[in-house]
């Protein structure tokens, strides 16, 4: 199997065929997507910008059977990128505070698609899940989501899907599943699925291959977690040399300096159980889970005599982290 189809061996064509295989359907015409699939995607920007405006796949909100009807659908702009990796895709939707990469493996063309078809099959009902508990994202949230530069597809691959579109030939049935196109016959059996996702592993994210979108925003909590526990060793530390100063001070001046040795118990008693708090905290952070003992682990740093002007922005980082959308809509599935 050298192409897709007809005569097109390039990423787009790639991903056209394998968002087929997936289950996706074509409603580059307006038509709505039919229940219990899992999306749509719509190609008829590709002709005019030659895929520099992008694919577009859309998404219903939903999650468990369940519709969220303020949002309905979500867009997202799959765009062809050049990565470090090479050729690759980015996948793009403001609405879900969502951008992700993935990569084109030309020897495996066909996992593209089923990286981008795992990745939001996973997102977006956790989004949905979070959006019917109450969450909004910000405009400021909205306009963090960047807008990509894109590469064209080749123009001849434009000029061909225009001419199916003005035909009125449908990608997902009448022109894939008949196995033939206008242009030359289908390359490879139709009905021989692509690599099935669970052989070829999590999806390519913005790191490399491997990564599960669930991973890629546990990723976003790593240096604020690591810097808070930097700070809960600098409270530990902090705590040994108050109980040093309390046993100093009372061998040096006996109980002429009470109020020296109270403040010092208190400090040591406030950094240290703070830290056991903290600590216990990081990790739930670290794994997107818990109440109230991440915010421990948040807030400690702020409260730290010894570090207060460093920790309390590494407060609000870590807690700007830990509310992003992304972020809860995880947390609400594993409460």
């Amino acid at each position: 199997m050298s192409v897709a189809f007809a005569q097109f061996d390039e990423p787009l064509a790639w991903l056209i065929r394998g968002l087929i295989e997936y289950g996706w359907v074509d409603v580059s015409r307006g038509s709505a997507i039919p229940p219990g699939t899992v999306g749509g995607f719509d190609l008829s920007f590709i002709p005019t910008s030659q895929a520099r405006s992008g694919l577009l796949l859309r998404v219903p909100a939903t999650a468990g059977g369940q519709r969220h009807s303020e949002d309905d659908t979500y867009i997202f702009e799959v765009q062809l990128t050049s990565l470090n990796s090479g050729s690759g895709f980015t996948v793009r939707c403001a609405d879900c505070n969502y951008l992700q990469e993935f990569g084109f493996d030309p020897g495996n063309p066909g996992w593209a698609a089923g990286y981008i078809h795992q990745g939001l099959s996973e997102y977006v009902p956790e989004y949905v899940r979070w959006r019917m508990g109450g969450g909004e994202l910000t405009w400021a949230q909205r306009q963090g989501v960047p807008e990509v530069d894109s590469e064209p597809c080749t123009a001849s691959l434009a000029t061909w899907i225009g001419q199916q579109l003005s035909q009125r030939q449908t990608f997902d049935t009448n022109l894939w599943g008949a196995g033939k196109v206008a242009t030359g016959p289908l390359i490879g059996d139709p009905n021989t699925p692509l690599s099935p996702i669970a052989t070829v592993g999590n999806h390519a994210g913005a790191s490399g291959r491997g990564q599960s979108p669930a991973d890629a925003v546990r990723a976003t909590l790593n240096g604020p977690a690591n810097a808070l526990m930097a700070a809960i060793g600098i409270g530990g530390i902090g705590a040994a040399l108050a109980l040093l100063n309390i046993l100093v001070t009372i061998a040096l001046f006996g109980v002429d300096r009470m109020f020296a040795v109270i403040t010092s118990m208190g400090f040591a008693a406030i950094a240290s159980v703070g830290a056991v708090g903290a600590w216990f905290g990081v990790k739930q952070y670290k794994q997107m889970r818990g109440n109230a003992l991440p915010w421990v682990a948040i807030i400690y740093p702020s409260i730290l005599p010894i570090c207060c002007f460093a920790g309390l922005p590494l407060s609000i980082w870590a807690a700007i982290r830990w509310q992003a959308p992304a972020v809860k809509a995880i947390r609400a599935t594993r409460q």
